[in-house]
């Protein structure tokens, strides 16, 4: 599991003390006014540092609520899309987005290769396992990899390859 804290300091007026502190997601609302002496849904704090997997989501000027609720869609994604969210990051706008669409995403965890998941597909193609074996050892599943490379959405990381439907 990723680390996900916030430090959060108070917007002090001239003067006036600043108070901070770090936050774990998700962050109690009577804990943060607690520690901090504001209230979470006035504009008297500012999130200052963040250790976060989605932190290109986050602003000086975000609210706990949005935050909290940034937690949660991130939360409630399947962890290889978690493990590999910023790599997905390049493919979809937001958080939200890749969020929206985690069922239209396929994980081949165990390829490696373009030539992994071609043999996968064709495995499990009904058409294609009709043919003797002794045919399809003359396959050339690089070069039907590399097509579907080319025709296709895929995205190769360190812990398998994704297509993107």
């Amino acid at each position: 599991m990723q680390e996900t804290r916030v430090l959060v300091e108070t917007r002090g007026t001239t003067g006036e003390e600043t108070t901070s502190y770090w936050f774990d997601l998700p962050i109690d609302v009577a804990e943060f006014e607690e520690k901090l002496g504001v209230g979470a849904e006035s504009q008297d704090y500012r999130i200052t540092e963040k250790v976060l997997p989605f932190a290109d989501e986050v602003g000086e000027d975000t609210t706990i609520e949005k935050l909290n609720d940034l937690y949660h869609t991130f939360e409630s994604l399947p962890l290889d899309l978690q493990e590999d969210y910023g790599e997905l990051t390049c493919y979809f706008t937001s958080l939200d987005e890749l969020h929206q669409h985690r069922h239209d995403v396929i994980h081949y965890s165990w390829c490696k290769n373009m030539a992994d998941v071609a043999r996968y597909l064709l495995d499990n193609d009904p058409a294609f396992s009709a043919i003797e074996e002794r045919l399809t050892r003359y396959f050339d599943y690089e070069a039907y990899g590399q097509y579907l490379d080319d025709n296709g959405n895929f995205i190769e990381t360190d812990h398998g390859i994704y297509e993107l439907s």
